[in-house]
């Protein structure tokens, strides 16, 4: 037997598509989808073909198609939103089925409210984060501090060593006791609801298993030009490629990478956008209903594609890894791309293209 393995990567800065693609790839039975980076900061956002629309973070995008969903311990779990989205999926008609790493990082709380006071605190010089403690999260555990009763107290201290005051109304939140109570009742919930592991061979139960990435190829943590408004994990192919690696594998394996992008550029949040453009030079009248604005990264920011650098940054990325490859344009019905050029520089890899919100919006051309 062959094992089928599709790796979706953003190409970009977010926001390019990659819920659509792990949706249509996880149409096939006894799927699996592993969310390869990040956390609840992610937000793919799939649309069933009867209209259903879900905003995915702690979960696969391949939920709706029955697709199961596994945490890798590069994955960061929140408790509060694990429940709030859990929740929400029951409400639309599935029941996830979640395996989760017992490495997982936690966050807490205390890790989104940290989050939002340092971005407070750092005015217009702010890194636009998503307000859910990731960063925060990752530091905390480097400084050993895995004790949740001991996490209030250690951003206290924090605060107090780099000179940040406290308002009465976060002085009043942190030490809301009924905050922290909340919190393990989530964590409870969650861990009843997740079947945790540190084997993992059992994704050798799968015929399909397709890595979905987070963020995109300009935000991974190792793009030093765009320090300091990344975020901090590996976005390509580098975290997929392990955990692939640590598997004792029992076939052989069929591996497509593929990466996605729209028609133009967007990002959300601050940092350098050196193609950036009005959105009315992209498309005035097209609108994003999951990129709303919001206190953290402000309005959606938009941008025109360079093709010779989107190749340069998948060849970059993929490198030598031995696999199919495939291209992704998304939004072809909002904007239009040179498509000789496009043709001629993706020549040989699987070509997809979508101008709509469900996998039957998706046409597939083989080798270019």
């Amino acid at each position: 037997m062959m094992k089928d393995i599709k790796i979706v990567i953003g190409a970009n800065a977010g926001d390019e598509g990659k819920g659509l693609m792990t949706d249509y790839f996880s149409q096939k039975p006894n799927s699996i989808v592993v969310c390869s980076n990040g956390g609840s900061q992610r937000g793919h956002t799939v649309m069933t073909p009867d209209g259903i629309r879900h905003v995915f973070h702690h979960f696969g995008s391949g939920t709706f198609n029955g697709a199961v969903t596994y945490l890798p311990k590069e994955f960061i779990v929140n408790p509060l939103i694990f429940v709030q989205e859990f929740k929400e999926l029951i409400n639309k008609g599935v029941v996830p089925i979640v395996y989760a790493h017992s490495d997982c990082m936690v966050s807490t709380p205390y890790d989104m409210m940290a989050n939002h006071i340092v971005e407070e605190n750092r005015g217009k010089q702010k890194h636009g984060s998503c307000g859910l403690g990731i960063f925060e999260t990752i530091k905390r555990y480097e400084s050993d501090i895995t004790d949740f009763d001991k996490v209030k107290d250690y951003y206290l201290e924090k605060f107090e060593k780099e000179g940040i005051v406290l308002s009465d109304s976060w002085k009043k939140l942190f030490n809301d006791q009924g905050i922290y109570e909340h919190f393990l009742e989530d964590l409870d919930f969650m861990n009843d609801h997740i079947e945790t592991t540190r084997d993992e061979s059992f994704l050798n139960i799968f015929d399909h298993i397709i890595f979905e990435a987070a963020q995109g190829l300009l935000l991974d943590q190792n793009n030093l030009k765009y320090f300091p408004h990344l975020t901090p994990s590996n976005t390509g192919l580098k975290n997929p490629k392990e955990i692939i690696e640590r598997v004792n594998w029992n076939d052989e394996l069929n591996i497509e990478v593929c990466y996605v992008t729209r028609t133009y550029l967007t990002r959300h949040g601050a940092g350098p956008f050196p193609t950036e453009c009005n959105k009315d030079e992209i498309n005035a009248e097209m609108y994003d209903k999951t990129n709303v604005p919001n206190h953290h990264q402000d309005t959606l920011r938009y941008g025109k594609l360079d093709l010779n650098k989107l190749y340069q940054r998948v060849i970059a990325d993929v490198g030598d890894f031995e696999c199919e490859r495939s291209i992704t344009i998304t939004h072809c019905n909002e904007f239009r791309i040179d498509d000789d050029k496009f043709g001629k520089l993706f020549s040989g890899w699987n070509i997809y293209k979508s101008d709509g919100e469900t996998h039957n919006d998706i046409l597939r051309y083989k080798d270019g």
